[in-house]
């Protein structure tokens, strides 16, 4: 999810804050071991400067990530769909484990019929929908984008987890982990 531009600066401020005092406490009781005496103004200063050199270093590493396309920062579609999966799990309650009780495809059927019917006007459920006609709700084309992506989400993340060599389905399998662990 996009953090706020006064979340960013909050979150800045006290990364440098905490980054300050650790110097300085580092400064205090490490020199004297070294038997290096400054006075706490001194301590102060360098840890002042230590910190703005810190900030450059930070400043143009992330510049340099960038131009070298290391750090490639999500396109605002890209980070509209991520904060749809978590609304998913945290709003709605679609957990993990639900999605796990889903046969394979049925998440990534109802993304699809998103995606493929996205901004459509008809009242008709499309027929790959998986589920019953009072939970298909088109919202709009960018809206049903980002949701069937979600959804086609939530099938690769419940493939992964439940990816198996033995063959039997997690909805199989789980019950039995249960049971194991209780005896």
């Amino acid at each position: 999810m996009k953090q706020t531009k006064l979340a960013s600066l909050a979150e800045s401020a006290i990364n440098v804050l905490v980054g300050f005092v650790i110097s300085l406490a580092a400064q205090v009781y490490f020199l004297p071991l070294l038997g290096v005496t400054v006075s706490i103004g001194q301590n102060v200063a360098f840890a002042l400067i230590m910190t703005a050199i810190s900030i450059c270093r930070s400043y143009l590493l992330r510049r340099l990530f960038e131009a070298l396309n290391i750090r490639r920062p999500l396109s605002p579609f890209m980070q509209a769909v991520i904060a749809e999966r978590f609304r998913q799990i945290e709003r709605e309650g679609w957990s993990t484990e639900h999605d796990d009780g889903y046969d394979r495809g049925t998440l990534g059927r109802a993304g699809a019929a998103f995606i493929l019917h996205a901004g459509t006007e008809s009242p008709a459920v499309p027929h790959e929908w998986p589920w019953t006609r009072e939970w298909w709700k088109p919202a709009g084309y960018r809206r049903d984008l980002v949701r069937g992506v979600a959804l086609a989400i939530a099938e690769g993340e419940r493939f992964d987890r439940n990816r198996n060599p033995t063959g039997v389905p997690a909805r199989l399998r789980r019950p039995l982990a249960a049971q194991e662990q209780r005896q």
